[in-house]
């Protein structure tokens, strides 16, 4: 399986929820695009998209952080016709991370959104690097 990511640059979350965000960093004075991890994705010759989104599952129930919430959303804005989103939970402790977004990336429909979550700045910090270019380098 040949997977490869590109950083979209082109995509955000809403004037709103960015400014929540700048307010909550301390840069409410930033004036430029503000940037998220979403990604266009080939796997093989099948087109996915995804972000890389802070939080945890508990209870099937996702709790986002700020910035996680963000790159869901930004992640939502992509054609907003499609309708094909997938939410999956990363995690150390069940092995692979690598194995984990494959696993994921195989069975989903082409052109679906797939939101990972996870500890993104800390425990996935470098698996999650290795997937996705420039991933909280």
């Amino acid at each position: 399986m040949q997977i490869n990511s590109e950083l979209m640059t082109d995509i955000s979350a809403s004037q709103e929820t960015n400014q929540e965000i700048l307010a909550l960093l301390g840069m409410q004075e930033h004036k430029g695009a503000v940037q998220y991890h979403v990604y266009h994705t080939m796997v093989d010759d099948k087109e996915v998209y995804c972000c890389l989104s802070g939080g945890i599952v508990e209870n099937n129930e996702i709790t986002f952080t700020p910035i996680g919430l963000g790159a869901f959303e930004a992640l939502t804005r992509i054609n907003p016709e499609q309708a094909d989103y997938f939410a999956e939970e990363l995690k150390i402790s069940n092995g692979s991370i690598k194995a984990q977004v494959e696993e994921v990336l195989m069975k989903v429909p082409a052109r679906a959104k797939v939101c990972f979550i996870g500890d993104m700045t800390g425990e996935l910090k470098e698996s999650i690097a290795e997937l996705f270019p420039l991933a909280l380098n």
